[in-house]
């Protein structure tokens, strides 16, 4: 069984990607999937409303919160190795730190955007599965 952590813009992209939403499903049904607090907030964060938050955070409730949470070595070690390799703004603090979550939990990000690919760049011990919306 493998461990992922899922990016916002596969949940995002899942509703009218049958790709993706069919990759999601079997990681859903054969691995686990985590959680941490940057992932959450970030999903939590387009809500449209108070009773839509509420949602979007009991969405996030039914999976397992990651038990292993990064230092600022580890997240800033991150960042520093995206500057060395030429991608100085090639990935957010919101996803540096959700790499961070991953590697430290064993984990692999799966995500639809291209942010994390320059991360994976810079970052050998990183893992993630990048899934094309179309």
């Amino acid at each position: 069984m493998a461990t992922y952590i899922v990016d916002n813009s596969v949940w995002w992209k899942a509703h009218r990607s049958p790709a993706i939403a069919q990759r999601l499903r079997e990681i859903a049904t054969q691995d686990l999937i985590l959680t941490c607090p940057p992932q959450v907030l970030e999903y939590c964060h387009s809500a449209q409303s108070s009773s839509d938050h509420d949602d979007h955070r009991d969405d996030m409730a039914a999976f397992l919160e990651a038990s292993t949470h990064p230092d600022v070595t580890a997240v800033t070690s991150i960042q520093n190795a995206l500057w060395r390799n030429g991608h100085v703004r090639g990935a957010g603090p919101v996803d540096v730190h959700i790499a961070a979550y991953a590697v430290c939990n064993g984990a692999t990000v799966l995500s639809s955007d291209r942010d994390y690919e320059h991360i994976a760049s810079a970052v050998a011990e990183f893992r993630h599965e990048y899934l094309p919306e179309h």
